[in-house]
């Protein structure tokens, strides 16, 4: 690093070249008659030329170093300098031209140049910054959107493809991040606790997203063929205190993912244990009717009380009474409300009786009955409504079908949107940590990334 007088040299030198400019800039009466926005434009243009002007004045004073003719190689042979090459780098201050000095190992046939492993360069032609910059704004806008706010807001100037394979590249390192905790687990490693909560809520549901095959605008790999998959979310919470009892979201931790049940529940352990579930008192696991979120419940929380989103519940009896009823009769509806009423007060077994008290004539009929009755006497300990409100329980999954539309479905199901199943986890992962209480400091991420072009 420059020496104090160097460094005092080197700023006094950025702010010299910088005083004709200062002077042109001010000249025109914005200093002593211009309106605030003026001012201030004028200022940040100035600032702006200030650092870009210092920052290369700092890094020429590195390559002002004297070239040494031989340096060791990592392989213990003598490398020799072969060329000066330049490299073009992109920083938040603007465009960077460095020359560095190339050198060979002639035992190895391996090249390499000093002065990036000093600067701590890596393959990338963005700076870290910039990095962390593209990546927070493309898990949360298009790509392109992306790519105008960065512009508009800092000046620089990037591609779209650029954004697409930072944000790619780092959500792609947040995910291989949580694989790698969820397998530390497994192993019976635990990660590192971030709270400990009086109770802690656990919600997870599932969020179609329109997926393709690999293909190329041009047609070469052939016609563009979409799907759906389904992007598995969750959201640790802690619930706000209302008047009767808990309210809304006070802390929250969001977790994406396209894998399969098998890896979203170890996945999804690891973000409970960080956000205290072993230090709660009280743990309440609230979900909607699907089998594979009470499996994953059952092995990972098995300490949870479970809950039945109260409004799911009422879907099932809405499907029995429109049968029996008449869809949209208000015979249907007071049937329905009866029923609520009944679970509201705990009386599963009233309801039961109600869906069997219905004889339908038709196969289908029968069919439905049997089908829902099995849903409500196998779910019975999950719709103690009555008691989980005097608790002051939550028994609704709200905050969980919001989780599926902000987390999910406002960045990776929009019009005309179709993702790689690689892009689109990427995504989900690096939005669901961005968007928690407590994001993750993106730069280490950056680091480790790897860019792959789009395809």
């Amino acid at each position: 690093m420059p020496d104090d007088s160097t460094v005092e040299g080197l700023v006094d030198a950025a702010l010299a070249q910088l005083r004709e400019q200062m002077l042109h800039e001010l000249s025109d009466g914005t200093a002593t008659h211009g309106t605030l926005d003026q001012i201030e434009d004028a200022v940040a243009r100035l600032g702006d030329e200030f650092r870009r002007r210092l920052q290369e004045q700092i890094v020429r004073e590195r390559m002002r170093k004297p070239r040494e003719n031989a340096l060791p190689c990592p392989c213990g042979g003598q490398a020799r300098y072969h060329l000066t090459r330049e490299r073009v780098l992109i920083t938040r201050h603007g465009e960077l031209r460095l020359a560095r000095p190339y050198y060979h190992c002639p035992a190895c046939h391996q090249g390499f140049t000093p002065l990036d492993a000093t600067l701590g360069l890596d393959g990338e032609t963005i700076t870290t910054q910039l990095r962390c910059w593209l990546s927070g704004l493309g898990a949360r806008l298009p790509f392109p959107e992306a790519t105008q706010v960065l512009g508009e807001l800092t000046g620089v100037q990037v591609s779209v493809s650029t954004t697409t394979r930072t944000a790619v590249a780092v959500g792609t390192a947040v995910d291989q991040a949580q694989k790698e905790a969820a397998r530390q687990w497994i192993a019976g490693r635990q990660p590192a606790v971030e709270r400990k909560p009086h109770r802690l809520y656990i919600s997870a549901d599932g969020k179609l997203v329109p997926l393709r095959e690999a293909w190329k605008r041009d047609g070469s790999l052939g016609a563009l063929t979409c799907r759906w998959g389904e992007c598995k979310s969750a959201v640790i919470y802690e619930a706000g205190t209302g008047a009767e009892g808990d309210e809304g979201v006070a802390h929250r931790r969001y977790l994406a993912t396209l894998d399969d049940c098998h890896q979203f529940g170890p996945r999804l352990a690891v973000a409970a244990y960080q956000s205290g579930v072993a230090f709660a008192r009280e743990v309440v696991f609230l979900a909607d009717g699907a089998a594979w979120l009470w499996q994953i419940a059952a092995a990972q929380f098995p300490q949870a009380i479970q809950i039945l989103d109260f409004f799911h519940a009422s879907e099932h009896l809405y499907s029995i009474a429109h049968a029996h009823l008449g869809e949209g009769t208000p015979a249907a509806k007071a049937w329905v409300q009866a029923r609520q009423a009944e679970l509201l007060r705990d009386e599963v077994r009233t309801v039961l009786g109600a869906i069997a008290a219905w004889k339908p004539k038709s196969r289908a009929g029968k069919q439905l009955r049997h089908r829902e009755f099995r849903y409500f006497r196998h779910n019975a300990q999950r719709l103690r409504y009555g008691s989980f409100r005097k608790q002051g329980y939550q028994i609704s999954s709200g905050v969980m079908e919001a989780t599926c539309k902000h987390v999910v479905g406002q960045r990776l199901d929009q019009v005309g949107m179709h993702w790689r199943p690689a892009a689109a986890t990427a995504i989900a992962a690096l939005r669901a940590a961005l968007l928690s209480s407590n994001p993750p400091d993106l730069r280490s991420y950056c680091r480790t990334a790897t860019t792959l072009p789009p395809s």
